[in-house]
């Protein structure tokens, strides 16, 4: 594959450029089914990004199922339905209708609580080391406002692997498209972000301690303020 197919971006919201770009050149014909992308490392300097901002947008395409990982083979261009692709493109969270968004949420409030009582019973030092290394990232977000990144989600995500329940798991990975859009119009201030930053501190100490009843509560807590804020922003229904 020609790598000079790929442009260098601009810094703002650098991993969402990475995504349109990969997605308009799969559109464009220039990258197709079964390519695979350029090792990580090459990529990041072709497009003069961060590797952390390529792995964000990594993570978004495979979500969506249009790029696909393959331990020790690198990255792969999976066969897409570009209705898919369109869907996403233009049902961003400022215009889903509330009551997709009341449900979605309602979802979390009755699942999240117990899947942070679980992640207390059942999370090794690998899960602990993980939800530490997400919060660490929503760290580095707060020291430097202009860096993207999707720690807020991955949390989440490692949080439900904490309980080893697959259902739970699937759930998060396949709703992860739909955690981001929120998240993105929920955190959109420096001070949301700070709190919000807290209130995953909180869930992760709790479950260090291995206290159920205090993780649960940790969560509802993070969730109510989520749901708050969320529907303040989001548009009537016409």
């Amino acid at each position: 594959m020609k790598s000079n197919i790929f442009n260098e971006l601009t810094n703002t919201r650098v991993y969402e450029k990475i995504v349109d770009q990969i997605k308009q050149l799969i559109e464009e014909g220039k990258l197709k089914p079964n390519d695979r992308l350029p090792p990580e490392r090459e990529l990041a300097k072709i497009l003069g990004c961060s590797r952390t901002s390529l792995r964000e947008a990594c993570r978004v395409l495979e979500s969506e199922g249009i790029i696909i990982s393959k331990p020790g083979g690198g990255r792969f261009v999976q066969k897409v339905d570009q209705s898919l692709i369109l869907k996403y493109q233009i049902n961003p969270i400022d215009v889903l209708e509330k009551t997709t968004v009341i449900q979605f949420l309602e979802a979390r409030e009755a699942l999240e609580p117990k899947i942070a009582e679980i992640a207390c019973e059942r999370a090794t030092k690998e899960d602990i080391e993980k939800m530490e290394k997400a919060l660490k990232l929503m760290e580095e977000k707060l020291k430097n406002p202009e860096e993207e990144i999707d720690a807020d989600s991955n949390f989440h995500l490692s949080l439900a692997q904490a309980t080893h329940n697959f259902v739970f798991i699937s759930f998060m990975d396949t709703n992860l498209n739909l955690y981001r859009q929120v998240r993105k119009q929920t955190l959109q201030t420096q001070a949301r972000y700070s709190e919000s930053f807290f209130e995953h501190e909180a869930i992760l100490e709790a479950v260090k301690q291995k206290d159920k009843a205090k993780a649960s509560e940790a969560m509802k807590v993070h969730l109510s303020n989520l749901r708050s804020n969320v529907l303040g922003m989001l548009p009537e229904k016409n």
